[in-house]
């Protein structure tokens, strides 16, 4: 099982998120759509998939089914520049999501990491 699939498009935080992540020995791939997540996961099979709420193709309400099917044993952090409110209500409409928080700090990367276990 892989460590960690970022699925967000904005790039600046894609780099910032993925030097966080090797800081510590962690590996990232990254996908910035939805059609490039899913078989990403899918081949990957991460051990967490961090998720920004918005991605240019899709919600993560819509994307989180293909990606539990994709990599079943993934957790999921959901990430959004959203208001904490608007973010948590998304996370309950997604279902089963294994934490949230917003994507403007290291706590991100410390959420993941607990994640990994």
């Amino acid at each position: 099982m892989g460590p960690v699939l970022l699925c967000d498009d904005a790039i600046a935080y894609g780099v910032l998120f993925e030097r966080w992540l090797r800081e510590t020995g962690v590996g990232v791939t990254q996908a910035r759509t939805a059609a490039e997540a899913v078989p990403l996961a899918e081949q990957l099979q991460p051990r967490v998939i961090v998720l920004d709420h918005l991605l240019p193709d899709g919600t993560s309400e819509e994307l989180l089914p293909r990606l539990r099917a994709a990599a079943p044993h993934a957790r999921v952090l959901l990430i959004s520049g959203l208001p904490e409110d608007k973010l948590a209500e998304a996370a309950t409409a997604s279902g089963r999501m294994s934490r949230s928080s917003t994507a403007t700090s290291r706590a991100v990367r410390d959420a993941a990491l607990a994640l990994m276990g």
